[in-house]
């Protein structure tokens, strides 16, 4: 056993991670642990790793035996919440991740990935407490603030999002979050030929991550003339709470039905079947247009080929 060594292997495989070379720091770990099984921190860092290469099991594995060897470390928790998450477990992630935040008082991360949880689940309320202590903790840190600027967004105030992001960008040029938050604020403002850069630069730096691609093919769409429509109109509805989403939509087919009344009531029932056609139409256009975009995405997933050892 090379404790020594084990932990610098783990040191260089964090900074390959920050850089988006995921591949470079499971293998890297992979080492590491070949040298120091029991090391309940790579084990945990390692099922992170697995899970953004979407190994569910074998990250689950070794978010588990992180636990088993060192269940009163934040970090433990912090892995197994994130994977507990993704298998969706949202208790149990919920669970793991208020443990990681007990066992580290003083330490931003856990505050932050619990709110990046609430977030995710819909509670902004919660989630921006959580990010206001972990700004506290550390206001200089970049994930910190890629972090608040994505609340933000959520919230639907892409301006605020985008001041924050690019905040966040001068204190860590290559933050990988912040280029993604900055690129969705500048994409929901309409400035598809400038988000298109940022899409490229975060793409550059992490050439297979699946959520920078996914905004490239996002900026492609609103560029494109046919998926155009439906990307700003998903953008406004979907933006904000799921209760907005859900009364936006009754309340737009509710338009419809009292519109097609009224004329048919006034005499009009061209234009009233006109209208109920026109739904008709958008409705199969909406459920056309997210499968032309999944093709789109998969396309710019399947261009994407990485040496071994990138």
């Amino acid at each position: 056993m090379n404790s020594q060594s084990a932990n610098a292997l783990i040191g260089l495989a964090q900074q390959q991670l920050q850089r988006g070379q995921t591949d470079a720091a499971i293998e890297s770990l992979a080492q590491a642990l070949g040298q120091d099984v029991q090391n309940a921190f790579a084990h945990a860092l390692l099922a992170i790793c697995l899970l953004q290469r979407h190994r569910l099991t074998a990250a689950l594995h070794e978010a588990n035996a992180a636990l088993a060897l060192d269940p009163q470390h934040w970090f433990s928790h912090l892995a197994a919440g994130k994977v507990n998450y993704a298998q969706r477990r949202p208790a149990q992630a919920e669970e793991h991740l208020k443990n990681a935040v007990e066992l580290a008082p003083g330490t931003d991360w856990p505050l932050r990935e619990l709110a990046n949880f609430y977030m995710a689940q819909d509670r902004p309320a919660e989630a921006r407490t959580l990010l206001d202590a972990a700004c506290a903790i550390d206001p200089d840190d970049a994930a910190n603030q890629a972090a608040l600027a994505r609340w933000h967004l959520n919230e639907r105030d892409p301006v605020r999002a985008e001041a924050i992001a690019r905040d966040a960008l001068r204190r860590d040029p290559e933050d990988e979050d912040a280029l993604l938050v900055l690129g969705w604020a500048i994409l929901q403002q309409g400035r598809s030929d400038e988000a298109y850069e940022h899409a490229i630069w975060a793409v550059r730096n992490s050439p297979a991550d699946g959520d920078t691609l996914k905004l490239l093919s996002a900026v492609k769409a609103r560029r494109n003339p046919l998926l155009g429509l439906w990307f700003r109109f998903s953008t406004f509805v979907g933006g904000g709470s799921g209760k907005r989403t859900v009364l936006l939509l009754v309340g737009m087919y509710l338009s419809v039905r009292l519109l097609s009344l009224v004329l048919a009531d006034l005499g009009y029932p061209t234009a009233a079947s006109a209208v109920t056609y026109a739904w008709l139409g958008f409705c199969v256009y909406s459920w056309v247009a997210p499968t032309l975009f999944q093709r789109m995405l998969r396309k710019e997933l399947d261009q994407v080929k990485l040496r071994p050892d990138f």
